[in-house]
């Protein structure tokens, strides 16, 4: 393909019409899909946006009876690819109604790949605590000859160490700058909430910050500069993989830990005491946590890589400032007695429709959102989003029993810190020890 005869066509005028690309999640609910729609006006809103219909059968998500879906616009965006008047535009996909329910179905019944829906109902749930998300999205640039990251020799099982490349600068160390500045720069363009970048542990990896943002507001985000790395990738002739490990071996693979506050984790006074309450709760429902938190996550827990969570997928760690344990505690916390705490457990393909919506669940302590069964005989019948999960438990597990480092007859560790961390030096309030035993 010749991009500098693309980029001159691109120059060319409109007329007055508005590209839309319309952005969706395919039926795994990871797999980004995207069409055009020329309308002869801009919109001002996505409710000035109008559905629009695909082809189910071609993305694995068509019903018995029918394959079209429907795309109902949710928020609009500057097109940084396009440029002018040009939009993107994020969507969630419906069904069509059954045979059974047209006659009397008033609305368009949610895709059973639709976790939006589910996110978005929960964060209307949880809006008098108001919780806060911040994402920090690894990738790795990968060559697509070799599927080897960029800047590494081919098929070498070796990488620079982290001490070498992260926030690092120069030809050797750092790696893919040039796509990574472009990123970053067309999602501010677009609107989405990046807070910031950097070069992390090996050549070719990337990071960049999506937050803080309110409810839903984190999934959207993340997801449209999701669909941005995808595109520029095209341009820049690289792979931008999200796989958790995308090369076997013993350095860092690729995270999305998220941070959450609420406004009672925010409250002075009570913040640090409520936070305590919430990791309790986490701690119960880890393993139903991990099942939702990315495909392939397990990987990310072998090695000795400064970086790389330690021991077990199935354990349950709470650490002081820790990129090791499930959760990091900021010391600012324990100075202020309130404020956030990090996930670090998520993989960094995760559905952060379903990360948030399963953490402020827990901490809250509210159900989850269900929907009410489809009549269609279709093999992807509307689920719960307890179903869903439950259907990734075992599929997670079976990958970790798969993993040499995992010994099945060693139980989970208990909850509290690491080792290293639970000590009077690291800790000179007695806060942290405190929630050792």
């Amino acid at each position: 393909m010749d991009c500098l005869l693309a980029n001159h066509f691109q120059s060319l005028s409109c007329r007055g019409k508005t590209l839309c690309e319309y952005v969706w999640l395919g039926s795994f609910g990871s797999d980004l899909r995207s069409a055009t729609k020329i309308l002869n006006f801009k919109p001002s809103s996505a409710a000035e946006v109008p559905l629009w219909t695909y082809d189910g059968a071609a993305t694995g998500q068509e019903s018995a009876s029918c394959s079209v879906v429907y795309l109902k616009p949710r928020s609009i965006h500057p097109d940084p690819l396009r440029g002018g008047d040009h939009l993107l535009v994020l969507c969630d996909t419906y069904q069509v109604p059954s045979a059974e329910d047209a006659g009397s179905a008033t609305e368009l019944k949610p895709h059973p790949s639709n976790n939006r829906v589910f996110c978005d109902s929960a964060m209307r749930a949880a809006a008098a605590s108001a919780p806060v998300f911040s994402c920090q999205q690894q990738y790795t640039l990968l060559n697509p000859q070799t599927h080897y990251p960029v800047g590494w020799p081919e098929r070498s099982g070796e990488s620079a160490s982290s001490s070498q490349s992260y926030a690092a600068a120069g030809t050797l160390a750092c790696v893919g700058r040039e796509f990574a500045e472009t990123h970053v720069r067309a999602c501010l363009h677009a609107g989405l909430r990046v807070s910031g970048s950097v070069a992390d542990a090996v050549p070719g990896q990337w990071s960049y910050t999506i937050g803080p943002c309110r409810g839903i507001e984190l999934g959207d985000h993340l997801w449209l500069s999701r669909y941005l790395l995808l595109r520029l990738s095209e341009q820049f002739r690289v792979i931008a993989s999200t796989d958790p490990k995308p090369v076997p071996g013993d350095w860092s693979g690729n995270g999305a830990p998220v941070k959450f506050s609420t406004r009672e984790t925010r409250e002075e006074g009570k913040g640090w005491f409520v936070i305590q309450e919430h990791l309790r709760r986490l701690q119960h429902a880890h393993v139903q946590h991990i099942a939702a938190y990315g495909v392939g996550n397990a990987k990310r827990w072998t090695g000795q890589a400064q970086s790389q969570p330690s021991g077990s997928l199935l354990d349950f760690t709470i650490g002081m400032e820790s990129r090791k344990a499930s959760i990091s505690i900021p010391h600012s916390v324990l100075l202020q007695k309130r404020g956030w705490y990090e996930d670090r457990r998520p993989a960094s393909n995760m559905d952060p429709y379903l990360v948030t919506m399963l953490l402020t669940c827990t901490a809250l302590q509210l159900p989850l959102p269900t929907h009410a069964p489809s009549k269609t005989t279709s093999s992807q019948s509307h689920q719960t989003v307890s179903e869903t999960i439950s259907r990734g438990s075992s599929a997670i597990l079976d990958e970790i029993a798969d993993l040499d480092s995992f010994a099945p007859d060693t139980p989970p560790q208990n909850v509290g810190l690491l080792a290293t961390e639970c000590s009077s030096e690291n800790d000179p309030h007695g806060a942290m020890s405190r929630m050792c035993h």
